[in-house]
């Protein structure tokens, strides 16, 4: 059962014989992940209210940053591997409850309150709105994760090819020991040699995330070849997905596409020709061949 998304004000208490606190911050755990933020502007004004107390104050709000971050990352792994993250690294509301009661008496937290997050609802949307109205209006705020959008002909082969290959797949180390990091797919099969798809959106990503997603394309097919030893390693070919960029208004991409184009066993082809991919699978009788778990079969079978 998934916990209820909630969140907590970070309070700095600059008289403790007072009673009177500054917001400083603002934390939110959506259902899945936690979402940390502090105001800058109002932590410098509770210290200014405590400069006898200013590095108490630092360290034990970047302990708590660092906390949420180590949580973070727990979680992001865990959903990229399809592994539960250790239960000892992750935090829980009744540990953001103990927080509560626990104080040096300089930095507090306030007792968890739960907040509702419809499901058409961005939770960084709701981070938003709370940050602003609970914490600090005045400092820009976080913008939501860009989507990327997934193009009418590549969903087209995804849907005709489905039944026989694998489909949004997602290469990790679990399947691949020898990989360092996670790339899906839109397609990948095999008989006698490789044959896959993998959209690589120039016009949505930045040239440095392109050139990331090129070398991860290159060492995978590199390396399922050495853990599936294809029987025509020669004929194993991962299509780019790639529509040519236009060199006036963004010269750098278009000589990266430029560049791409005589890697071996990668072939740039323009989205709206994604369908050849679907063409080949369909001549060559390519099959499914990865060796993924149930989870992981559930997630093709619903992308």
């Amino acid at each position: 059962m998934n916990t209820p998304a909630f969140y907590t004000l970070l309070r700095v208490v600059p008289n403790p014989a007072s009673g009177e606190a500054v917001v400083v911050g603002l934390v939110m755990f959506d259902g899945t992940q936690h979402e940390m933020r502090v105001s800058t502007r109002k932590l410098k004004l509770a210290l200014l209210l405590a400069r006898h107390a200013e590095a108490s104050i630092r360290y034990a709000v970047r302990q708590l940053e660092a906390r949420v971050e180590v949580d973070t990352a727990a979680r992001r792994q865990a959903l990229v591997t399809d592994q539960k993250a250790g239960l000892t690294r992750l935090m829980s509301r009744s540990d953001w409850e103990y927080l509560t009661r626990y104080s040096n008496g300089l930095v507090r937290l306030d007792a968890p309150t739960n907040v509702a997050i419809f499901e058409s609802e961005e939770p960084i949307a709701v981070f938003n709105q709370l940050y602003t109205n609970l914490v600090d209006a005045t400092e820009p705020l976080k913008q939501p994760r860009r989507r990327l959008l997934v193009k009418a002909s590549v969903k087209t082969l995804i849907q005709r090819v489905k039944p026989q290959v694998h489909t949004n797949i997602v290469l990790t180390p679990k399947l691949l020991p020898d990989l360092f990091f996670n790339l899906r797919l839109d397609c990948v099969g095999m008989n006698g040699s490789l044959i896959g798809a993998h959209s690589l959106p120039l016009d949505q990503l930045g040239i440095d995330t392109l050139q990331q997603h090129f070398s991860e394309c290159r060492f995978a097919i590199k390396s399922l070849t050495e853990h599936y030893k294809p029987k025509k390693p020669q004929s194993n070919v991962l299509y780019l997905l790639a529509d040519e960029p236009d060199e006036r208004a963004d010269p750098d991409k278009h000589k990266f596409w430029r560049a791409i184009q005589g890697e071996p066993m990668l072939k740039v082809l323009p989205t709206d020709e994604a369908e050849l991919v679907a063409d080949q699978i369909e001549q060559t009788g390519a099959r499914t061949f990865l060796k993924t778990d149930p989870a992981q079969q559930e997630t093709e079978q619903t992308d």
